[in-house]
C-alpha cells in the first residue's frame, strides 16, 4: 500500500535534499557550538573566530542555494523575525548607551546570520525536515564530541567534548534534543532497532557528562512525550512495562541517582546553583534609574561583577539573567512574549505538539540554569526554528499543496495517529 494511499502526505523534500538539509544545519550546529572550553567573546579575531565565521557563512550561502533549488517555497509569520530583531535591536542599542558596541555588533551579526540560514531552510522545506535535520546536526556533533572527548572520562572526570572542545553541560545539551525527539518517535510508532539504540546512546551520553539539568528536562521532556503521544503501540507499552522493575531498582538501591545530582558538592553548592544564584542577584540588583536596567548593556554582557571570597566575576549561567543583564527589561518582555506564543502555539497544535511541546520543554526549562535562548548556540537554533514553524501564518512546501500545512508524517510519523482512524492506522502498521 501506497503512503498516499494511507493517507499520509507525500515527502516533502527528496532523500538527496533531505541530505542537503542535514549538511546545511549540521554546520549551522558546528558554527555556533563552542570550539574550545572556558573562553567568552569579548572582541579581537583570532583563528578560531575566523573558522567559525567561515563555517557560518557558508552554511548560509548553502541555504539561500538551497532555497533557489526548490520550486516551490513556504510562507513564514512574521512574529518571530520580529521578536528577534526587536531583542537585538534593544541589546545594541543598550551597548552604544553603555559606551562600547564593537563586541556586541559582531555578536548580533552572527546572531543574525544564523537566523538567516533558518529562515531559508524553514521556507524551503516541510517543518518535519528542518526539525529532524537541525537534531540531527545536533546528535552528529554530540556523538563525535564526545567519542573524542572520551579520554575526559577514562582519567575520571566528567565527559566533555574533544572535536570541538565543549563543556560536559554543553554536550549534555547536545544530546538532550534528540534523546526526547526519538522518545517521541518511540511513543509513536513503537519499538525499532535504530531508534531504541540512539536514544540509549544519547542517554548514556548524559550520564557520563554528569549534568543534572540535562537529565532533568530529558525525563521531563519524556514524560510530555508520552502524555502527548495518545495510543501507543504494543511493543512500547511492553517495552515501559520491562524497563519499570530495572529503573526502580536502581533508583532505589543503588547510589547512581544521588551521586549524578549531587556530585560530591555540598549542600550549600548545590542551593546555590554552584554559585549562579549570586550572578542572578547581583544583575538583579541594576538600579532602575539606569540605561543598562531598561536596555541593558549588549549581547557580550556574559559574565558580571560579583563580591567573592574566591572570584570577582561570575558568569551569568542562565539565559533569563542573560537577557536581562544584553537587554534589559524591554527585551526581557519581548521573551517573555516570545515564550509565551511559542509555548501556546506548540500546544494548539495538535498535528506537531507531540514532538515540539516536548522540545519547547526542555528549551524553556533549560532557559533558567543555562545561557543560549538569544545568542548564537544550539538551544537558540532549535528554538528559532520551532517558533518560525509553529507560527499560524507559516505555511511549508510541499509537492501536493492540498495535503496538511504541517508534513509532520513524511519523517518522523509522529502524528499518524491525527491523521488517520485507528482501524486505517492499523491496518497500514500490518502492511509494513
Amino acid at each position: 500500500m501506497s503512503r498516499a494511499d494511507r493517507g499520509i502526505p507525500p515527502r516533502g523534500v527528496s532523500r538527496p535534499e533531505l541530505f542537503g538539509l542535514f549538511v546545511i544545519h549540521g554546520l549551522v550546529i558546528l558554527s555556533v557550538v563552542p570550539w574550545r572550553t572556558n573562553d567568552l567573546y569579548s572582541g579581537g579575531v583570532d583563528p578560531v573566530v575566523i573558522s567559525k565565521a567561515i563555517v557560518g557563512v557558508a552554511a548560509l550561502v548553502f541555504a539561500f542555494l538551497f532555497h533557489r533549488a526548490r520550486s516551490v517555497r513556504g510562507e513564514l509569520g512574521p512574529r518571530t523575525i520580529v521578536l528577534l530583531l526587536g531583542i537585538v535591536l534593544v541589546s545594541v542599542l543598550g551597548a552604544l548607551a553603555a559606551g562600547g558596541a564593537g563586541p556586541d555588533i559582531v555578536l548580533a551579526v552572527r546572531l543574525l546570520i544564523t537566523a538567516g540560514t533558518l529562515i531559508l531552510t524553514v521556507r524551503s522545506a516541510p517543518g518535519v525536515d528542518v526539525i529532524a535535520t537541525i537534531l540531527a546536526g545536533m546528535g552528529a556533533i554530540a556523538i563525535v564530541a564526545g567519542v573524542t572527548g572520551g579520554i575526559h572520562l577514562a582519567a575520571g572526570a566528567r565527559l566533555s567534548g574533544g572535536v570541538p572542545q565543549m563543556q560536559a553541560n554543553v554536550l549534555a545539551g547536545l544530546a538532550a534534543g534528540p534523546a526526547i525527539a526519538l522518545g517521541s518517535l518511540i511513543f509513536a510508532r513503537g519499538i525499532r532497532f535504530w531508534s531504541l539504540a540512539m536514544f540509549f546512546v544519547f542517554v548514556a551520553l548524559i550520564f557520563a557528562t554528569g549534568s543534572r539539568t540535562a537529565l532533568v528536562v530529558v525525563l521531563l521532556g519524556v514524560v510530555v512525550a508520552f502524555l502527548c503521544a495518545g495510543r501507543l503501540p504494543i511493543s512500547t507499552v511492553v517495552a515501559t512495562i520491562a524497563v519499570f522493575p530495572f529503573a526502580y531498582a536502581v533508583v532505589a538501591f543503588t547510589n547512581t541517582v544521588a551521586n549524578l545530582f549531587s556530585r560530591g558538592e555540598s549542600i550549600t553548592q548545590i542551593a546555590t546553583l554552584n554559585s549562579r544564584t549570586v550572578a542572578w542577584e547581583a544583575v538583579l540588583a541594576t538600579p532602575f534609574d539606569s540605561w543598562a536596567k531598561w536596555i541593558g548593556v549588549g549581547l557580550a554582557a556574559q559574565t558580571v561583577a560579583v563580591q567573592q571570597r574566591w572570584r570577582d566575576i561570575q558568569v551569568l549561567d542562565s539565559s533569563w539573567v542573560s537577557v536581562i543583564a544584553q537587554a534589559g527589561i524591554i527585551g526581557t518582555l519581548l521573551l517573555v512574549i516570545w515564550m509565551v506564543a511559542t509555548g501556546i502555539e506548540s500546544l494548539r497544535n495538535t498535528q506537531l505538539t507531540a514532538l515540539t511541546t516536548p522540545l519547547f520543554v526542555m528549551l524553556f526549562v533549560r532557559s533558567f540554569t543555562e545561557n543560549g535562548l538569544i545568542e548564537s548556540s544550539p538551544t537558540f537554533v532549535l528554538f528559532f526554528a520551532l517558533s518560525m514553524i509553529l507560527e499560524r501564518r507559516t505555511h511549508f512546501p510541499s509537492r501536493r499543496l492540498e495535503s496538511r500545512r504541517y508534513q509532520l508524517a513524511t519523517l518522523l510519523p509522529i502524528t499518524r495517529r491525527e491523521l488517520q482512524p485507528a482501524s486505517a492506522m492499523d491496518s497500514a502498521d500490518a502492511s509494513e
